[in-house]
């Protein structure tokens, strides 16, 4: 029985070996019990493959009631959640996916309305002192960085505050290429799926720019984005050949100040606990076409209320932001899944969008990331 893998079995004529087999025995047949709904990894001739490499979904091979109507059976029965025949789903098993199109059906409703008088432009709030008030220009304040000088016989030193402090991509440069040069931290990081280089840099970023060292954060970011500068000088191999490729710091309450509600919870907010990178120094790819891939650290966050811990990029997440702050990730809000290790950008599946329909498959869409 499944329910046996959770019950320990004691007997006093059975060795404790014997009582852990059959507790094996037991999960190793709910494993199996859970595999049963999912889709075969072993591709036949002729089958297509997906981008995370395993078999495609056919109605007329997984979908119980196509399958019947190829042999002239009716099968009284649902259609497969994944089968575009199914009129509730329509293939797509996100929920998010399904929201998002009953929202778009909805405001293409709301707009076809023609208006009503009281909602058109009206000047009745239009007066003077208000379109003062508007047009008015507004003073900016500009934190100034403060500067003491000590001079003596011989050498003269400056000494800027730790947190105004302006981080230069010599700087970068060197602690990437001491970072690289320490045999301890090679090791730690040969088995890494990112580069060793930018594994560096993103921890020379949280080390010089993170922790509250620099109050100007903003301005080494452009959203989320952080690009690895060109010193144009003389620097090493390794920080040379990661020029050019895109950091994410994938925050939105430290990089935008927003409020993120827990989507599970109507009362509960989300806090930020820990990144990817500050536990267990991992990248997360975003492939895309054009370029090399970029690599977020993704934040953890913890609802307040019911405890329950998601990532920040996530779809039901984002999908719940602005759209100044949600076009930041590059990542379509539809394909940022939970339950993958890896995104595909948005250019990637705007692509992909025009060669599915025609000639698509994953063969082909995977070259197209690889070969960048």
């Amino acid at each position: 029985m499944v329910a046996a893998a959770a019950v320990v079995v004691t007997n006093e004529a059975m060795g404790p070996q014997s009582q852990r087999r059959l507790t094996l025995n037991g999960r190793t047949h709910q494993m199996q019990s859970n595999n049963n709904n999912r889709l075969p990894k072993k591709l036949k001739a002729g089958d297509q493959q997906t981008l995370f490499g395993c078999r495609a979904f056919d109605p007329n091979q997984d979908c119980i009631k196509c399958k019947g109507k190829l042999y002239g059976r009716n099968i009284h029965r649902a259609h497969h959640p994944l089968c575009w025949n199914n009129r509730n789903t329509r293939g797509i098993i996100s929920t998010t996916t399904m929201e998002s199109i009953e929202e778009d059906k909805r405001l293409k409703q709301h707009f076809a309305k023609p208006l009503r008088d009281n909602e058109r432009f009206s000047s009745a709030n239009a007066t003077k002192e208000a379109t003062v008030a508007f047009f008015t220009p507004r003073q900016l304040t500009v934190q100034q960085s403060t500067t003491t000088t000590t001079t003596t016989t011989t050498t003269m030193t400056a000494t800027h505050d730790d947190k105004n402090a302006v981080i230069k991509p010599k700087d970068l440069c060197l602690a990437v290429t001491a970072k690289i040069a320490t045999p301890s931290f090679v090791e730690e990081h040969r088995d890494r799926r990112a580069p060793l280089a930018m594994i560096a840099f993103a921890g020379a970023v949280m080390e010089l720019m993170g922790r509250g060292k620099s109050n100007n954060l903003m301005d080494y970011f452009d959203g989320l984005t952080i690009t690895v500068p060109d010193t144009k000088e003389i620097m090493s191999p390794q920080y040379h050949s990661i020029v050019g490729q895109k950091l994410l710091y994938v925050d939105w309450i430290k990089m935008f100040g927003l409020e993120v509600q827990c989507p599970w919870c109507p009362t509960g907010a989300l806090v930020n606990d820990r990144t990817n990178f500050s536990k267990n120094k991992m990248l997360f790819p975003i492939f895309d076409i054009d370029g090399p891939p970029s690599w977020p650290m993704v934040q953890s966050m913890v609802c307040r209320c019911c405890r329950v811990r998601t990532y920040a990029n996530t779809d039901t997440v984002i999908c719940q932001l602005p759209a100044y702050a949600r076009t930041s990730y590059p990542v379509e809000p539809k394909f940022a899944l939970s339950n993958k290790n890896c995104h595909i950008g948005r250019t990637a599946t705007q692509a992909f969008d025009l060669l599915m329909p025609t000639y698509g498959n994953g063969d082909l869409c995977s070259r197209l990331l690889v070969t960048q």
